[in-house]
This record gives C-alpha cells, sequence and structure tokens, in this order.
C-alpha cells in the first residue's frame, strides 16, 4: 500500500493559545547554479533541529548539533552503505558552558564548525559571547579554541580541509596544521553578519557590507597572513541591513542565500588568484519584475526542475506570473495564470523546508481555499479546498489538499489525483501516502472524540486502518494550523490540555501515537 518509507507526521496539541506558524516570502526549491559563474554553484549544510547536517566523505553524513540542555555540543554520523547511524559522540562539554547551536563546513573529510555558546546560560535572543571554534580532520576527533567577544557567524574552509577560518567585528581566527592563531584588521563600516573563506594557501578572504546614502557596497579584504589586504569594493543593491552572507566554499559566496532564492546574490571568484565578482544579481533586483502588483504582493516559488517565478495580483482578482531566467538575468513579461473571479488574499505559501511540487495558495472570498500548481512554469492548475490546512509528505515529494468532497494528492510524477472522500472534521489531518493516495486522522463519529480512527483513501472514498489509543478530550477540537519545523507538522488546540501525537508509517503500516518526548 505505502510508498513513503518512514514518514512522519507530527501533531503538536496545543495548551490554551498556539503559537504562530512559521512564515516566509520564498517557498524554497532546489539552489539555482549561476550561470554566469560558468560552473555548478555547492549548497549549504541542511539545518536540523540545534546544528546542521553535511554530505562528508564517502557520501556519508555528519550531524552536528547542540544538546537540548544547552550543556554539551553531539555529533553522529550515518555510514552511506548501510544506511545506518552510529553512536552520538560527544564533541564539546564544558564546565558552566552553554550552547544553543551549531554551524559548520567540511572539505576532503575535515569538518570546521562554530558552536555558539554563552557562560552560565544559553539565551537565544542575545548574541553569543562564548562561542568555540571545532575543527575535526576527520569527523571524530576534535580539538576546539574559545572565540574572544561576539561571534556566531559560520566557519570557512579550505578545499583541501586542512585549513579554517572563524570571522568576527573587525578580527578571524585561523587553523592551519600549526594550530589555532589570531588575526586582526581594519574593517571600518563593517557590518553584522559577516562571512570569511580561506584556500589551501590560507590566503583568508573576509567580506561584509557597508551601508551607502544610495544603496550598498560589498568590501572583499583578502589577504594571507598579516600582510596589508587588498581590498575590493562591490557595489549591489540587496545585501545591508544585517543580510546574512554565507560562504559555500573558498570561492562562493552568497547573500542572502539561505532564506530566499529570490533575494540571493551570488559572490564568487573563479579561483584564488582571481578578484571577486557580483556573479549574479539578486532576482528581485533583475530587470523586468513587475512593480505595480500592491494588492497582492509578490511571492517567489519554484521547485526541484522549475525556474524561479513570482506571482501577484494588481486587483486581488486576476494572478500573474513572471519567470526568471539566470542565464538574461532577467524576468519575462507577466502573464494571467489564473482568475478567481473576487478578490483574494495569499494563504499558506511556504515550508520551512523545500518541497519537492509548487504549491501556492490563496484565500479567496468568505476564506475559500485556492491551491495553484504547475509542472512545468507554463500549465497551471487551480485546485479548490477547504479551511483544512495542507498536509506534505516528511519528504516534501507530496502535498495533500483537503476539500469537504474530495481529496487532492500533488506530486511531480502524477500533477494533481483527486480522490474521493473529503475532509470535514474540524481537525482532521490528511496526510500523502504516495502520489494517489492519503491517510486521514479523524474521529469514528460525533460523539466519541477526536482523533478515534485512522483511515486511507480508496476508489470509494475512505476506509478504516485502525483505532487509535490517543487521548480524547471531552471539549471539541478549537483550531487547526500548518505548523513548524518539519515539513508535515500541524498544532492542534482544545482550549485546556494538550499533547503531541505522530502519525508514522512503517513497513506499510501506519500508526497514530502519542509523542512523550
Amino acid at each position: 500500500m505505502s510508498r513513503i518509507t518512514g514518514a512522519v507526521v507530527a501533531l503538536a496539541v496545543a495548551a490554551a493559545v498556539l503559537g504562530p506558524m512559521r512564515t516566509d516570502s520564498t517557498t524554497a526549491g532546489a539552489p539555482q547554479g549561476s550561470t554566469a559563474a560558468a560552473r555548478s554553484t555547492p549548497d549549504l549544510p541542511r539545518k536540523v533541529p540545534g546544528g546542521v547536517e553535511l554530505s562528508v566523505a564517502d557520501g556519508d553524513l555528519l550531524r552536528i548539533w547542540a544538546a537540548d540542555d544547552h550543556r554539551a555540543v553531539w555529533a553522529k554520523r550515518r555510514d552511506a552503505t548501510t544506511g545506518t547511524w552510529g553512536e552520538r559522540r560527544e564533541v564539546l562539554r564544558t564546565r558552566n558552558l552553554f550552547c544553543g547551536d551549531v554551524d559548520a563546513r567540511t572539505a576532503n573529510g575535515a569538518v570546521a564548525a562554530i558552536a555558539r555558546c554563552d557562560d552560565g546560560a544559553y539565551i537565544e535572543e542575545d548574541v553569543p559571547t562564548a562561542s568555540r571554534a571545532l575543527w575535526s580532520p576527520d569527523g571524530a576527533t576534535w580539538s576546539s579554541y574559545a572565540l574572544e567577544g561576539e561571534a556566531y557567524d559560520e566557519p570557512g574552509i579550505s578545499p583541501d580541509g586542512q585549513n579554517a577560518v572563524w570571522p568576527q567585528h573587525g578580527r578571524y581566527v585561523t587553523r592551519s596544521t600549526a594550530g589555532f592563531d589570531e588575526h586582526t584588521l581594519d574593517s571600518e563600516g563593517q557590518e553584522m553578519p559577516v562571512t570569511a573563506t580561506i584556500t589551501d594557501a590560507a590566503q583568508v578572504s573576509f567580506l561584509y557590507s557597508v551601508s551607502l546614502p544610495h544603496g550598498c557596497r560589498l568590501v572583499v579584504l583578502t589577504r594571507t597572513g598579516d600582510a596589508v589586504p587588498a581590498r575590493q569594493d562591490l557595489e549591489t543593491a540587496s545585501g545591508c541591513g544585517y543580510t546574512p552572507l554565507d560562504n559555500l566554499d573558498s570561492d562562493t559566496v552568497w547573500s542572502d542565500g539561505r532564506s530566499s532564492l529570490a533575494r540571493r546574490t551570488l559572490i564568487s571568484r573563479a579561483d584564488p588568484a582571481s578578484p571577486w565578482t557580483i556573479a549574479a544579481i539578486a532576482p528581485v533586483d533583475a530587470p523586468g519584475l513587475e512593480q505595480t502588483w500592491n494588492m497582492l504582493d509578490q511571492r517567489y516559488f519554484t521547485a526541484p526542475g522549475l525556474p524561479l517565478l513570482a506571482l501577484g495580483s494588481p486587483d486581488r482578482r486576476l494572478l500573474l506570473a513572471q519567470t526568471y531566467d539566470p542565464v538574461a538575468q532577467s524576468w519575462s513579461p507577466p502573464v494571467t495564470v489564473y482568475d478567481a473571479g473576487r478578490w483574494c488574499h495569499w494563504g499558506d505559501t511556504s515550508t520551512s523546508e523545500s518541497i519537492e511540487v509548487l504549491v501556492a495558495e490563496l484565500r479567496c472570498g468568505q476564506g475559500r481555499r485556492v491551491a495553484l500548481t504547475t509542472g512545468d512554469g507554463t500549465i497551471w492548475r487551480a485546485v479548490q479546498g477547504s479551511r483544512t490546512p495542507r498536509g506534505i509528505s516528511a519528504d516534501g515529494r507530496y502535498v495533500v489538499v483537503p476539500a469537504r468532497s474530495r481529496t487532492h494528492v500533488i506530486s511531480r510524477e502524477r500533477g494533481v489525483v483527486s480522490l474521493p472522500g473529503g475532509v470535514t472534521g474540524r481537525c482532521d489531518v490528511a496526510v500523502p501516502d504516495g502520489p494517489d493516495g492519503a491517510v486521514l486522522l479523524t474521529s469514528a463519529g460525533r460523539n466519541q472524540g477526536w482523533p478515534t480512527v485512522l483511515q486511507h483513501s480508496t476508489p470509494q472514498g475512505w476506509s478504516r486502518l485502525s483505532r487509535t489509543t490517543l487521548p480524547t478530550p471531552s471539549r471539541v477540537c478549537r483550531s487547526l494550523q500548518a505548523s513548524g519545523p518539519t515539513l508535515d507538522s500541524f498544532d492542534i488546540g482544545w482550549r485546556v490540555r494538550g499533547y503531541t501525537v505522530r502519525i508514522r508509517e512503517r513497513d506499510g503500516r501506519w500508526s497514530a501515537r502519542r509523542d512523550r518526548g
């Protein structure tokens, strides 16, 4: 029956008031390589709770993260051959040191990381002032170095994995075969964040933004050792105001690259002897982008195999689309892709991680949900849905759009498949089971509480899979909304109390269980 091995859906049952869903104006897809750069662009490590996951030697995965209690940093490795995770290993633990997050870069089997830490307690809203530089030649043995003052930007690592750099304000720390070393430099006007790269010859490029009366300047200071740095000033339309800078390798940097493909500027050089250049401007700054869609502001969408698309409307009724050409670095003329016949506003247009299908959601008229999808960026289909939030598979391959009489599954391989049987309960949750199936968490009857059963889609509608053993509060479920940090999470709320339930598929069998972790 099932084709999603190990799919997990977390349903966060909130007590009293539910927290807001994480949103972003861009549904991120596969990163767009810059043709101007004449080479493929690497990607950033995948974010995980408290840290990151990196692809290391031999196709293995290395996950490094801060413990939930902030008292340690852990790492574990997934063997590519067996597909199994090894035991976690302690990377860092120091008395009175509390770490809340980790970022890292890897090259040639080596790993450079930063543990964002404070003394005494870790407060997420505060800038960390006791961070640690971490380095490993193999992802198994680690050394650390205390970074003085504020430090939170990601490290850089050389292609051979022997050198690493940790940037700060007006300074940086390097690591080489001789050990760790501190360096200062004049970076007048430097705004945070900052990033730095390092080569096999220990040449460091230190990149930061400087605000100008009209626009922004990206400054690059390049030197080896403590020599007088060579300076470059690159004019950018985007990039100031605490815009993130992320190094991808020793010759490639993104400005605002993680949060939004539409706002991503690519800064690169051909090799360490070449100057840094703006290899690709941010699409939002590219010519041809329509600027008159004030009634329904532009949102940006993409998915693997699709170009970047801008959607918006000048009157909230006609939805217009433009396609970005990364070669010409310009936008196509706008075309009408949907006529709602009534005023609309944006619904859920984003996720915290990338998904493999493009789904843009509108709320039209009296809250009517409309999901727009395309497989090629040219032909669009509008799917009518209900107020129930969409469901997304754990691997991001499939999206369910519930309606009161039908349940729609959207996938790359099948497009839109409409299944008989709708989703009518206030807090019923439908999740995908492959490109042409769905699973429903619902109640067996009006007076039996919620939730009580799992059902599966059939050609005749829904059929029961199993009963649940979940608590069913006497009060009816009051609210449901999609939530984070995973693709397939929901918040379910009563007036009082609450719990978390996970719908899980293993070996072709679905179950719903209370999560006590």
